[in-house]
């Protein structure tokens, strides 16, 4: 019994990187809905992967943290990359040869935060590899949506955009900056104030931007992670 319950993890990790297999071969076929709603379901089982793993306490399982860093890498780290590199290719001209494989960037700093996050005994630094790529997916569902204004989709789109994109998600990946938790202590607004300023803004931006919300959703986490980070810095 004690085995079966320790193997309950790594189901749920390898349904992550199952589903993180079948986000590929959606963005293959260049159809970005489908392959968000795979990555979805990635991060649903990798947080019911830590969340099993918490309650049997299975955190000294070698196997198990290898074996989640590598389907992580697979849906957190190769999905982001290639939702980047086909949003160049569509636009890109023979002016600028090859700029696309900056994308793969992305997989690059992907590897170097999942291979940190296993020694690092501060596991809120840095953006996490499921936020970062659920930006990117929600991203390339705005650019194919004709709710979407075309000058929103033309500044998305643009080449330079898309790599301040990959630079500053490389950057914030490894950075040092600690991210906010969103699990909430009791409802105290002392304790809970940087997670009720964070829900109050993201209900804000979903009842006012719709679908544009989204990645916003995601940018305005970063912004006030880096607010208190720096906050507390002085």
């Amino acid at each position: 019994m004690i085995k079966i319950k320790r193997t309950i993890p790594n189901i749920f990790t390898l349904l992550n990187l199952f589903f993180g297999c079948i986000s590929i071969t959606f963005l293959q076929e260049k159809n970005f809905v489908f392959s968000t709603i795979a990555t979805i379901f990635s991060i649903i089982f990798d947080f019911l992967d830590g969340f099993f793993s918490r309650i049997i306490k299975k955190n000294g399982n070698e196997f198990g943290k290898e074996l989640d860093s590598l389907a992580d890498m697979v849906s957190f780290g190769i999905v982001p990359s290639l939702i980047t590199f086909i949003l160049l290719k569509k636009v890109i001209h023979q002016k600028i040869p090859f700029i696309e494989w900056f994308s793969f960037f992305i997989s690059i700093f992907s590897a170097c935060r999942l291979a940190n996050f296993n020694i690092d005994k501060n596991k809120k630094n840095g953006l996490t590899t499921p936020i970062n790529t659920l930006f990117f997916s929600f991203l390339s569902i705005i650019t194919i949506s004709n709710s979407t204004p075309i000058f929103i989709k033309n500044f998305i789109t643009n080449p330079i955009t898309i790599l301040f994109m990959i630079f500053f998600s490389c950057y914030f990946l490894i950075s040092k900056i600690s991210m906010i938790s969103l699990n909430f202590e009791g409802l105290s607004w002392i304790r809970n104030k940087k997670r009720y300023i964070f829900l109050l803004i993201s209900m804000f931006l979903l009842l006012t931007l719709h679908l544009l919300a989204l990645p916003c959703i995601i940018i305005c986490y970063i912004i006030i992670s880096l607010y208190f980070h720096l906050k507390k810095s002085y």
